[in-house]
């Protein structure tokens, strides 16, 4: 028997056929690496001890707002608006931002915003040091310390955070260099992330997904748009267009570089929207199986990831597919069709032409090898 007990803003995930709890306000984890069924876990957190830490009052090490504007932690919550010190609940409100405070803050992605209080969080030990003090080899030691208690990845984007905030300190005469600048990475980026699906990797994922993974894969894919713009992508966003060459067209401004882009839509996501049975009345495109929104992109994101790990494990499509690499492939699949890279800067709605070049560089290798072996053929 399973002692129900309502238990509210946890946040359950599955990866790698383990389950983790974490709370939603702090990300702080309760349980880590549980194995077993959904019922197992739901027994594992009707337990006596998993209540008692459930409800044990979390220790706020010093809120931001008891420093002052020239330590790290008074700077913090300027440059947040003071939502560092707010729970995820309380952040959701629209009305928070008032006259003090860094004016962008609130113009910032959903997701950057999350990141950026997740690594200031981490620092919350720290928030009384004077701005001033702070110095490269101070950041390169608590850098290297994150690295290895966290992940190396996690303390490239705390040194990312703190970099973006310092920029604005120096303008604020706070600091008088940004001490984050010309910092090398904990993380080595692997060059083939995000690479390009194989067709039949796409193939199993059209023929085997929920809808709730398929649609970001299939506008990804043939339209090019990121995950950022498709969570918020609507029905009223599509409009016909009978002078276009596809008939229909998307139209949309990414949020990363404020590029407006009216995007001819191509038949094979015609055809897949024109098949989607669940429709809200706002008009939300990418939603949960149950019709219900992301809370971020990054939600979004995460389980696409979750679900395509599964199918790798399983034997069914290869190592480093990502819901980005839809994006590149939809890249790639332009440049093979004679597009150029400012052409496929525009078609991906970068504002860049070494955008353009990026994302199908693997293109150009192929090319070069194909008129190798064409030489060969012809005797050349």
């Amino acid at each position: 028997m399973v002692v129900r007990v309502r238990l509210d803003a946890l946040h359950i995930c599955r990866a790698r056929g383990k389950w983790y709890v974490y709370r939603r306000a702090t990300r702080e984890s309760l349980i880590k690496g549980f194995e077993g069924t959904r019922a197992d876990l739901e027994r594992e957190m009707a337990k006596p001890d998993f209540i008692a830490t459930y409800n044990r009052p979390r220790k706020r090490r010093g809120l931001a707002s008891d420093f002052s504007s020239d330590t790290l932690g008074g700077f913090v919550h300027w440059f947040t608006n003071g939502d560092i010190d707010r729970t995820a609940d309380e952040r959701k409100v629209e009305d928070r931002f008032g006259a003090d405070g860094h004016p962008k803050w609130r113009k910032l992605a959903t997701a950057t915003r999350a990141d950026y209080l997740e690594a200031f969080e981490y620092l919350r030990d720290e928030f009384d040091i004077p701005l001033a003090d702070i110095t490269q080899p101070d950041l390169y030691e608590l850098r290297d310390k994150c690295a290895n208690a966290k992940w190396p990845r996690f303390a490239d984007q705390m040194i990312a955070a703190l970099s973006s905030m310092f920029r604005q300190a120096v303008k604020r005469g706070k600091m008088t260099i940004n001490p984050c600048r010309d910092m090398d990475k904990a993380h080595e980026a692997d060059p083939n992330s995000n690479r390009e699906w194989f067709a039949p990797e796409l193939a199993y994922v059209r023929a085997n997904a929920p809808m709730e993974i398929l649609i970001p894969c299939m506008i990804a894919r043939f339209a090019g748009l990121a995950g950022q713009t498709i969570v918020g992508l609507k029905r009223q966003q599509f409009l016909d267009d009978p002078n276009g060459p596809t008939g229909k067209a998307v139209q949309y401004t990414r949020r990363k570089n404020k590029k407006a882009t009216l995007l001819p839509v191509l038949h094979e996501l015609q055809e897949f929207l024109g098949t989607m049975k669940v429709e809200r009345a706002d008009g939300l495109i990418a939603i949960r199986d149950d019709g219900s929104t992301w809370e971020s992109e990054k939600e979004m994101q995460t389980r696409v990831s979750h679900w395509l790990r599964d199918q790798e494990r399983a034997g069914k499509i290869g190592a480093g597919t990502t819901l980005h690499g839809l994006r590149v492939s939809y890249a790639a699949w332009w440049k093979r069709n004679g597009a150029n890279d400012a052409e496929v800067a525009a078609l991906i709605g970068d504002k860049s032409v070494a955008m353009g070049t990026h994302y199908t560089r693997h293109v150009e290798s192929e090319v070069k090898i194909v008129t190798a072996f064409n030489r060969l053929k012809d005797g050349t």
